[in-house]
């Protein structure tokens, strides 16, 4: 990555004050410490605050949300960072397209920072001004690739070292299409780049968390990522999972109440909360309606345990395969057709198996999403409808299984895509 520093932009823009007095941030609150031969920002190292917060926010719009990114930064500037909290950002955008409307007699206006490409770097300070990013650049990149998660490590890896904190949260945004970010080939994952035409699977995420040493809280942006799959692959990366099982609106998070909300959280599991109330809350007063759910990938191995066991029952047992087939259309639909709710896909077999072993093993899977897997669920409106808090894939008909599905940690670790394989096949 060549990464350049806007040295002139320091000099005129930030003379020694970041986010101003009235905050409590002071120049002296930060170092900068060089990364990938950049200069630093601060010529002598001083010891950072440490904040009981830092919000590292990674906004992937080199994508058609170019323009919903811009409006999430300032979302994000309606709140700034204060005494107790960092909100440290990257964005990384192309020019955006505003949607012609032909049916408006007024068309969307482009933004003023739309000509703004490559990634940059901020400290976000408060402004009212809800047009144009105000917060000082602290690192411009004129080509990163938003989808390299290598990228992703070492902004986490920037963001904790400058900003230093007692608890972290992560929040990735974008494109996302949980575990078919799987590569080689692949849908859009999560943090897609059209330049770079490459995106961060669900390996390559926890492997960037990892790798940058965890976070407290992880948040998607993005579509589709509270799966298991996914949340099989962040065990050991951060202590809380939120996301969304279905689609989300473009507009993603409201940055401004979810800042709110977070000022005041404590512990991990209450900053985990922040978020989703916020989104919950923000798009429940819309009338629109979402899905929104935390779990503790702690819990993920205990849960694959018990769906290798089930599976490998299942796969012994043609009458529980035909059950499926039976039932499956009584399962709600995703926007990812081959997504199934987790909870209720056990419900299905807990109440109609005729098999007791069958009904003990999908009793205690039911048991671990709701005792310990799921710690909380707020979907609204029609997208609640069975929606209760986290998906896995078991698709309809035999033709979509993608091999792909193969290639995850889930599935090497458990016998669930063989079950899955002979379920589907057995109705050829």
């Amino acid at each position: 990555m060549k990464t350049v520093l806007l040295s002139a932009l320091f000099f005129f823009c930030v003379p020694f004050s970041f986010c101003g007095e009235d905050e409590g941030l002071r120049a002296s609150d930060f170092s900068f410490s060089g990364v990938s031969g950049l200069e630093t920002a601060v010529p002598e190292p001083v010891r950072p605050v440490i904040k009981n917060w830092t919000v590292l926010i990674y906004v992937s719009a080199r994508n058609n949300l170019a323009l919903e990114a811009l409006r999430d930064v300032n979302e994000m500037e309606a709140y700034g960072s204060t005494d107790g909290m960092n909100v440290v950002v990257e964005l990384g955008r192309i020019k955006g397209e505003p949607i012609f409307n032909p049916f408006a007699s007024v068309q969307e206006t482009v933004p003023p920072q739309n000509d703004w490409t490559g990634s940059r770097r901020f400290l976000i300070k408060k402004d009212q001004d809800t047009e144009t990013v105000t917060s000082a650049v602290l690192q411009h990149a004129p080509d990163s690739d938003m989808g390299d998660w290598k990228h992703l490590t070492e902004f986490i890896t920037w963001g904790k070292t400058n900003f230093p904190a007692k608890r972290y949260l992560l929040i990735v945004g974008g494109h996302g299409s949980g575990w078919r970010g799987v590569k080689e080939p692949a849908n859009k994952g999560i943090s897609y780049d059209e330049i770079s035409k490459r995106h961060i699977s669900p390996a390559e995420l926890a492997g960037a968390l990892k790798s940058a040493g965890g976070v407290d809280v992880y948040a998607s942006d993005a579509c589709l990522m509270q799966t298991f799959e996914v949340l099989y692959e962040l065990r050991g990366a951060a202590d809380y999972v939120v996301g969304s099982q279905e689609t989300t609106p473009g507009g993603g998070y409201n940055y401004t109440l979810m800042l709110e909300k977070l000022s005041s959280a404590g512990e991990a599991a209450s900053g985990a909360q922040a978020v989703l109330e916020a989104f919950s809350e923000f798009y429940g007063a819309d009338k629109k309606s979402v899905t929104i759910s935390i779990a503790s990938p702690a819990a993920a191995d205990k849960v694959a345990a018990e769906l290798d066991n089930f599976a490998g029952l299942v796969l012994n047992s043609p009458a529980e395969m035909k059950l499926y087939h039976d039932k499956k259309f009584s399962l709600r639909n995703f926007e990812d057709e081959s997504m199934r709710d987790l909870y209720q896909l056990m419900t299905l077999y807990y109440e109609n198996s005729a098999a007791p072993e069958v009904k003990r093993s999908a009793e205690r899977i039911i048991r671990l999403i709701a005792g310990e897997l799921v710690t909380r669920n707020a979907a609204v409106g029609y997208k609640s409808k069975d929606a209760n808090g986290v998906s896995i894939y078991f698709p309809m008909w035999y033709m979509d299984y993608s091999p792909r599905y193969d290639r995850l940690g889930f599935s090497s670790a458990t016998r669930w895509n063989e079950m899955v394989k002979a379920v589907l096949d057995s109705k050829k």
